[in-house]
């Protein structure tokens, strides 16, 4: 293996080269390219749900929707115990939906754009007091409690793994994306985070 370069015809002078590195495979030279990867131009957002209390199953943690226009395509989850902890150590279930109507009634969220020249047009909020519609079941998460908090050392993390495509929802102001509390565990409460990109195309 050796560093090479593949000469490319400009009309400008000089020509330029591509920066490779060369190696022989079945008897036959080839040449890999160097590839500087550039800066991701996508807009994007984190939507965070801090102190909320899962003494409730079934309540709807945090909704984010689409924003009526672009695709909402979702990179990471993050579930996370804080220092209220449960008197009796537990098991907390979490499940992520689609939603095809959204919930009302709940405390908005505002999704924060990591470049302030960019603005999210969707809605989010914590604990609808009307939940909005669940559509497919896209995951399922399992935390465990501890009953006191010299033992919190844990949270529960999803995100998109190269070769596959993050969780997409979208256009309309309908569909949107859920984390649901599917165990009542009085006197604790979770920070829950949902960070995402927005694109014109599927």
């Amino acid at each position: 293996m050796a560093v090479s370069t593949i000469g490319v015809a400009d009309a400008a002078t000089p020509d330029k080269y591509l920066h490779t590195h060369q190696r022989t495979i079945s008897a036959t030279a080839r040449e890999d390219q160097y590839v500087q990867q550039g800066e991701s131009a996508y807009p994007t957002y984190s939507a965070v749900a801090s102190n909320i209390s899962i003494a409730t199953a079934n309540d709807h943690i945090l909704q984010v929707m689409a924003d009526g226009t672009n695709y909402t395509r979702l990179k990471r989850i993050r579930i996370s115990p804080t220092d209220d902890v449960p008197a009796a150590a537990a098991i907390g279930t979490f499940r992520l939906y689609r939603l095809t109507t959204a919930g009302s009634g709940g405390s908005a969220v505002t999704a924060q754009p990591y470049d302030t020249a960019d603005t999210y047009g969707g809605a989010a909020m914590t604990l609808p007091s009307s939940k909005g519609t669940e559509g497919t079941m896209l995951a399922q998460f399992r935390l465990a409690f501890p009953s006191t908090i010299a033992d919190m050392a844990q949270q529960v993390v999803w995100e998109e793994l190269p070769g596959m495509k993050p969780i997409v929802c979208g256009t309309a102001s309908s569909a949107g994306l859920v984390l649901k509390n599917m165990t009542a565990i009085a006197s604790c409460t979770v920070d829950v985070t949902f960070e995402f990109i927005t694109t014109s195309y599927l």
